[in-house]
Order: structure tokens, then sequence, then C-alpha cells
């Protein structure tokens, strides 16, 4: 097999808590995701590759089909970027070609396959946009892999970001169909509006409904006669 689709995700629990969703809810959201790309990889004729942190893997293994020949991949790296180019580079090794999408990507067969064939006429790389101009598909090539580092979470110019890079030296890009991300609660409504995600509804309005979690803890109560005690705590070391 000379396909392989990489999903570049943590594990859906995860992946829910940072975007702000209730966790139970939309983890199967995430789960489905995934599920749906194990289903894509198969109808585009490639072998599905997941790329997650090390302490993500076993949760992975639970929620996909022990029967399904996956190769496990664990990230690693410094920064986002560092990860998603150490992955890439993981994968052009397998052979033939491979793209790379996120857990927060709505499967989507049809941008696969055309990216896919992209690669195999001859395009150097193949991109999806994504809507608030980020990318949700990549596919490039082992020469080109160390673009990838320049990429980082959130970033809404990655997609302008990589093609400019890639144009520097003189790569064909080919751009497929755009994936839709789901990176947050406006996202997500954005996705239920379009018709070719209904499979997801049910999921996405349970979600969407259920509470989203704060953001940080309320402070513990202290009592009165505390406040003006002087406190023995010291500031936090600055971060590493």
């Amino acid at each position: 097999m000379d396909r392989f689709l990489v999903l570049f995700a943590r594990e859906p629990e995860r992946e829910a808590r940072e975007k702000g969703f209730a966790t139970a809810a939309a983890a199967e959201l995430f789960s489905a995701f995934a599920s749906g790309w194990l289903e894509a990889s198969a109808a585009t004729g490639a072998r599905l590759v997941v790329a997650a942190p090390s302490e993500d893997l076993t949760a992975w293994r639970r929620r996909l089909p022990a029967d399904r020949d996956i190769v496990w991949i664990a990230q690693s790296g410094r920064s986002f970027g560092d990860r998603l180019r150490r992955v890439a580079e993981r994968a052009t090794s397998l052979g033939g070609h491979s793209i790379l999408v996120g857990g927060d990507v709505a499967p989507d067969s049809e941008a696969a396959r055309q990216a896919f064939e992209a690669l195999e006429r001859g395009a150097d790389a193949a991109l999806s946009p994504a809507t608030d101009g980020g990318v949700s598909l990549i596919g490039v090539s082992a020469k080109d892999v160390d673009l990838l580092a320049a990429l980082s979470v959130g970033q809404s110019h990655a997609f302008a970001t990589l093609s400019s890079l890639l144009t520097s030296r003189c790569r064909s890009i080919a751009v497929v169909s755009p994936a839709f991300d789901v990176d947050g609660r406006i996202a997500l409504r954005r996705l239920l509006q379009g018709a070719p995600f209904s499979v997801f509804r049910s999921l996405a309005r349970r979600a969407l409904h259920a509470e989203p979690r704060p953001s940080f803890a309320p402070p513990p109560f202290v009592r009165p006669s505390l406040l003006a005690a002087p406190s023995g705590l010291r500031a936090p070391p600055p971060a590493a």
C-alpha cells in the first residue's frame, strides 16, 4: 500500500477539553471523526496512521477497531510545528504518499482522494484550506517536511504561510476541497449547517447544548481571618 492517511490528534476526551467543550458530549464527536477518517482511508485505498502523544495512544487503541491495520506513531517534539514535522518525516519514510489531517477535522474522503491523486500526478504538495485561514489537510514530500515546523496551534494564516514557503522553493501546489475543522463552538455551529456532515448532526447538537467547561477553576473559599495573615507561599517559578 502506497497511500497513508495520517490522523494527527490527541485522544478525543483531551481534544474536547482543550477546545472548551463538555468532555462527555464532544469526545464522542471527535471519536466519530476518527472513525470517519478510518473509513475514508479504506475508501481511498490508504492505510490509516494515528499520530498522538504517547500518553494518548492507549486511549486511541480502545476507541478504534483492533482488527484494522492501523500504524501507530508517538508524537515527539518541543512545539506543535516540531511534532508535526517529525510525524511527517516518519510518515514519508513509509513510502508512497502521505497526507496529514487533524483530529478536529470532519472526515472528507473526497478531499483525501483529491490530495492523493494530485500528489500521484506529480504535485509537490496538496493543501486543503480551513475556513478560518488555517490548513486542514497537508500533503508534502520528504524534501519539504521541514517547512511544517513553521506552523503553530491556532495559526489563522497557516494556509498562506505554508503556501508561501512552498512557493519560495518553486514547488507546485494542488489546492483541494476545503475540509472543515472544529476548533470551538462557533466552528461547530457552522459544521451543523453543512449538508455533507448530517451524519454528525446529532452528536454536534449534543456537544453544543452541553455546558462548556470553564477555562479556569474558581478560587477556593478563604476564611476572612486568613486574609490579613502573612502568606508563606512563594510566587510560581518562571515558565521553562
